[in-house]
């Protein structure tokens, strides 16, 4: 009986050490203090009647930030065109615009839990790549254009992206797939992932072992940088997105080695396992999208399971993405 109660409790301490998350820190003991700058509210609150003074005013506190949000993000072009007050002037006082605007800042009356959480996250950056320059974070508006924009000085979102599933306007802009992703919940995350593929930016690599796995790799620095956060808000998917994938995890894995696609080098073919989209098409309909990186995730995680030596620079260095999927052991 001794014996079997001395094997039962190794048994549990193995099991422990090996789900220990090895990369946790206490990240009251990192000295960061991220603020999000509310950009999108110094911006609408610009006084039409006194457009130049407030431009220089923008200019001064958020730099090169504020021409390209102006030129590139709500196209209004260069601040030293003929144009340029006389569009801003239209922009600031359109209704549709000042809507959208409205419905923002209830939705983001209060950022403090977002503040935390994107604090929490740059603490595990600073920790593990403390060569890595921490950025001004800010909301901005953009007219349900790209989500992030990023200058040398300055990462920001777009929170009218982020209005809710259920919020009217998006139906006719964007596909039924995208609307889940659209919550105020995803802004850290996207914080996070936005400067994470900026400064990691994905190879080219060839073949879709590497596609999958230089994904893979970014996705799993987020985990480990959120710790709190579940498995499917890293993929973004929903929980039964991810039971599925779990339920069928084998099965993926051997369609990709039977029909020996790892190493295909269609640029197509590689789209169709990486790419947003309501499904994964070489697997089933019940699929979701991007599923080959969720299976590069999966890999990546066998691979620093058992290859406890490595660090996560190490790692994100690493392109040999033959030999990580050999040392990974990955057998599911």
């Amino acid at each position: 009986m001794k014996k079997q109660i001395s094997i039962l409790l190794i048994s549990i301490l193995v099991l422990a050490s090996c789900s220990k998350n090895r990369f946790k820190i206490n990240t009251d003991k990192v000295d960061l203090n991220v603020k999000i700058e509310r950009f999108d509210q110094d911006f609408m609150q610009m006084n039409p009647a006194h457009l130049n003074e407030s431009v220089l005013s923008m200019r001064k506190k958020y730099g090169d930030f504020f021409d390209r949000y102006t030129a590139n993000i709500v196209r209004m072009g260069s601040p030293d065109s003929a144009n340029y007050i006389p569009r801003l002037t239209g922009f600031l006082r359109d209704s549709m615009v000042r809507e959208v605007f409205k419905e923002t800042q209830k939705v983001f009356a209060n950022v403090s839990d977002i503040q935390k959480e994107t604090n929490d996250a740059f603490k595990y950056v600073k920790y593990y790549f403390p060569e890595k320059k921490i950025p001004r974070i800010a909301m901005h508006i953009s007219g349900f254009n790209q989500s992030i924009v990023a200058t040398k000085d300055i990462l920001s979102i777009s929170i009218d992206n982020y209005l809710g599933a259920d919020y009217a306007p998006y139906k006719g802009i964007v596909y039924e797939y995208q609307l889940q992703n659209m919550t105020r919940s995803k802004v850290a995350p996207d914080i996070l992932l936005g400067y994470l593929m900026s400064e990691f930016p994905v190879e080219n690599t060839g073949s879709l072992l590497g596609c999958i796995l230089s994904r893979a790799k970014i996705l799993y620095l987020q985990s480990i940088f959120m710790p709190q956060r579940p498995e499917q808000d890293v993929m973004g998917y929903t929980k039964a997105q991810e039971d599925w994938c779990v339920k069928n995890e084998k099965n993926m894995w051997n369609f990709l080695v039977e029909n020996r696609q790892l190493y295909n080098t269609s640029q197509l073919i590689c789209a169709k396992y990486i790419n947003p989209a309501p499904f994964t098409s070489y697997f089933t309909q019940d699929s979701p999208g991007q599923a080959g990186i969720w299976i590069g995730v999966q890999i990546i995680k066998s691979y620093m399971d058992h290859n406890t030596s490595v660090t996560l620079p190490e790692l994100m260095k690493d392109t040999n993405y033959q030999r990580i999927l050999e040392e990974s052991k990955y057998k599911p």
